[in-house]
């Protein structure tokens, strides 16, 4: 009987994969990742929000400084009236010999003493000046004022600069927050390369062994036709060689949806052919990273630290509202309008300073209460900065563990592939020889598309394990 040839002594993985993706744009993982970093909306999301943070660090800066204000207003009024001064007589004085006015008195030539009227209080004069009644009338219409007014404050009670000290931890939190966005991106793309890679592969195992029954399948026929093998030893292989084409529909469809993922991600039309170019390194785990020191270079330990620097700021902020505060305004205004008997009354700027000062005296314990719920707030934010520490570090020794689990299954499923080679081998040799049934042949080619696929498995989760030991660890993903 013609003897087996095994066809992964011929025909490699990088054969199938090169042979039914030939139409595929080939892509890296680094470009893959590249693209979604420039493409990715989460990405993108935490830029604009990083910019956003500064132009409000920027707009909060602002308040250091003088605010200018220029402003017109035109007030019309159909507002009118008069008034009258009531005339009379006035008295008269005379220059005396030291350049001063004196009073022009009646003087008794007898006693010399001023005149009294008959209110004997009222001192009578030489002369009188007549004042007649003067009649005014006024017309508001149209007042205009213009001016330039100058605000500067001078002392808050900190609100100033604790606002500003705000609004600066707020622009650097969406600066970790865009690294951390950077790794969450990162990762996820790593996984949806790797499970591209797996599918692939899934894909190149589906097809080895479509070929090993194909193969077998027409060596069974011939042995049929000779007299040397049974119908049933056809059906037999049959039915294996259906379950290998549903196997590999199932690994196009797996490639499919994994692309589209990917394209999704890293910002391709979904319909976009990709193929794989290479899977990342996956070196010993050696030196565990999980120690406190190395989780401080995760993002995520930075947005703690400085969400426990903002509630102290907010403990300040709080303060401030109940300590004096000092503010200086300034302005120079033009007024003009307002006529009367014809004539304009306003035609004319002037200057003017306000200082303020203003000191909160008592408010029923309001001001005590606020700074103390700050506070509270404040110790919330750090006892949650510290129970959010262990589990990080939890989550570093967890993946630790994974990582160390995916490289020993990666070891242990690549010696049984070898195994599983060699079960193969031994079988096809015995069947050829007719010292094992067809029944013992199949099997070892199941057992050896087994391992195929569980190496392929095992080096897709030991792929994804590491990506997620090194973003658990804070270790750089670029």
């Amino acid at each position: 009987m013609k003897r087996f040839a095994i066809p992964f002594l011929i025909f490699s993985f990088s054969h199938f994969l090169i042979f039914n993706y030939a139409s595929a744009q080939s892509i890296s993982l680094d470009s893959c990742i590249h693209m979604a970093l420039r493409t990715n909306r989460q990405m993108e999301k935490a830029q604009l929000q990083t910019r956003q943070r500064e132009y409000t660090m920027k707009a909060v800066r602002a308040n250091f400084f003088p605010n200018f204000k220029a402003s017109v207003r035109d007030i019309y009024s159909t507002a009118r009236g008069s008034f009258s001064i009531e005339g009379g007589y006035l008295p008269t004085f005379t220059p005396g010999t030291d350049g001063t006015m004196k009073p022009n008195l009646l003087i008794n030539p007898v006693t010399g003493q001023p005149v009294m009227g008959p209110d004997g209080v009222t001192p009578v004069f030489q002369q009188y000046a007549y004042f007649p009644t003067q009649e005014l009338k006024y017309k508001v219409n149209n007042i205009i004022q213009a001016g330039i007014t100058l605000e500067q404050p001078i002392y808050m009670g900190g609100k100033i600069k604790a606002g500003y000290a705000m609004s600066k931890l707020a622009h650097k939190m969406a600066q970790e927050n865009e690294r951390l966005s950077e790794a969450q991106v990162i990762v996820k793309t790593e996984e949806a390369y790797a499970l591209l890679v797996r599918a692939t592969e899934m894909h190149g195992v589906a097809l080895v062994y479509d070929s090993l029954l194909q193969r077998l399948q027409r060596d069974v026929q011939a042995a049929k036709a000779h007299g040397m093998a049974s119908h049933n030893d056809l059906l037999k292989v049959g039915v294996k060689r259906d379950e290998a084409m549903l196997k590999v529909r199932q690994a196009e469809n797996g490639i499919r949806l994994a692309r589209m993922n990917l394209c999704q991600i890293i910002g391709l039309p979904l319909t976009t052919k990709l193929s794989p170019t290479n899977v990342s390194s996956i070196p010993s785990l050696g030196g565990r990273g999980e120690s406190m020191e190395t989780l401080a270079l995760r993002p995520e330990v930075q947005l703690l630290d400085m969400k426990s620097q903002l509630a102290e700021e907010k403990v300040r902020l709080e303060r401030s509202e109940f300590l004096p505060q000092i503010g200086l305004l300034a302005g120079y205004d033009y007024l003009y309008g307002l006529k009367v008997n014809d004539s304009r009354l306003l035609d004319g700027g002037n200057f003017a300073a306000l200082l303020n000062v203003s000191v909160p005296l008592y408010h029923f314990g309001e001001a005590r209460n606020k700074v103390r719920a700050a506070r509270m707030e404040a110790e919330q934010t750090r006892l949650e900065q510290q129970d959010l520490m262990e589990q990080m570090q939890l989550e570093a020794t967890r993946e630790g563990n994974n990582l160390d689990e995916a490289l020993l299954e990666l070891d242990i499923t690549t010696r049984s592939l070898e195994q599983a080679a060699e079960n193969l081998r031994a079988a096809q040799k015995s069947y050829a020889a007719g010292m094992e049934p067809l029944s013992d042949l199949l099997e070892a080619q199941t057992l050896y598309q087994q391992s195929l696929a569980r190496q392929a498995e095992a080096r897709c989760q030991a792929s994804l394990s590491f990506a997620r030991y090194r973003k658990a660890t804070g270790q750089n993903l670029r």
